[in-house]
């Protein structure tokens, strides 16, 4: 691999466009709680990184680390050279490097992804987005996030012209873990791996987020579950136009109800044309009403279903109908290529 040192690796482009961004790839040597570590890497960062305007997120897994950057170019650089020189981590590789509009609406996030890839199938993955880059093929920051972290694996993806254009559907209720059951449903009437992470902001802790992976007919689809509390998380936000809808679990309780779609609004803020379509889902019609009003008062579209919100028998299927009725194209985004 490349000395992390090598001024090469440093160079950030020229200015003319809002920011700087990077991502690298690098091996940790940590040896003791890696969240603990991960808590101590937070501190640093936003003790250096917020004055200096740049945001920043981290994963770890399977013994790796991932970090996106974003700031001014010249205080990029100086972070970047601060970050050569962390023992904690070596064998550091760049996989993205470009300039343009801010992804990260916020200073800092991280995450833990919890699976049995070993680290040498992670290690293989960021070898091969190193040497598409140097090949001068360019990925979105969010794409050589998930190709690193979360890449589809189901062989039903094999089939499409992009395997990484397959279609995410974000799910989250306004009170219980009605998500996480049924991602957890999916997964066993599929018999298919639900994969666990956990997401942090720059005070907030340890929120889950669990997805599967299935094939739904000539589609390949990838079910999120998430807590309510990561929707306005920075790299959560990054991710929302990616989702071809947003499934809101309505619990008939107006004030919950509207506290989630609050978060919904402040999560898509500034995101426009972009912004997914949300799909409420309610036990009774007129649970609708104010959320669609006020949804809709904000410029997203709102579409409206009735069925079971608890994740059992039932809820999928009016999910599914509506996934039907208004089939975004999976491929408009074609990852982020460049």
């Amino acid at each position: 691999m490349e000395d992390s040192t090598s001024p090469g690796l440093w160079h950030i482009p020229p200015d003319g466009s809002p920011v700087a961004r990077v991502v690298y790839a690098s091996r940790s040597t940590v040896r003791g709680s890696i969240y603990a570590e991960m808590e101590s890497i937070r501190a640093s960062a936003l003790r250096h990184n917020t004055p200096a305007d740049i945001a920043t997120a981290l994963l770890y897994q399977s013994g790796w680390f991932i970090q996106w950057k974003e700031g001014p170019r010249d205080a990029l650089r100086l972070a970047m050279h601060r970050v050569a020189r962390d023992p904690r981590h070596d064998s550091l590789r760049i996989i993205h490097c470009s300039e343009g509009g801010r992804l990260l609406c916020g200073p800092w996030s991280m995450a833990i992804v919890q699976c049995t890839d070993p680290a040498i199938d992670m290690a293989s993955r960021v070898e091969e987005l190193a040497r598409e880059l140097d090949n001068g093929r360019q990925y979105s920051p969010p794409c050589v996030w998930r190709r690193i972290s979360t890449p589809m694996r189901h062989p039903g993806a094999a089939l499409h012209d992009d395997p990484d254009a397959f279609q995410r559907i974000l799910v989250c209720a306004a009170s219980g873990t009605a998500p996480f059951a049924l991602v957890e449903r999916l997964a066993r009437a599929r018999r298919e791996e639900v994969v666990h992470r956990r997401f942090a902001g720059a005070r907030n802790l340890d929120v889950a987020t669990d997805y599967v992976d299935f094939a739904d007919g000539d589609r390949v689809l990838r079910v999120i579950a998430m807590a309510r509390n990561g929707l306005t998380l920075p790299l959560t936000r990054a991710f929302l136009p990616d989702y071809s809808h947003i499934v809101l679990l309505l619990s008939g309780d107006p004030d919950r109800d509207v506290a989630l779609l609050r978060r919904v609004i402040q999560a898509c803020t500034g995101l426009a044309s972009s912004a997914p379509p949300l799909l409420g889902l309610a036990r009774e019609a007129n649970a609708h009403g104010m959320i669609s009003s006020l949804a809709r008062a904000q410029g997203l579209r709102y579409l409206t279903a009735q069925g079971d919100v608890e994740g059992r028998t039932g809820c999928w299927e009016a999910i599914r109908i509506h996934l039907d009725a208004s089939r975004r194209r999976t491929d408009r985004i074609s990852d982020g290529i460049t």
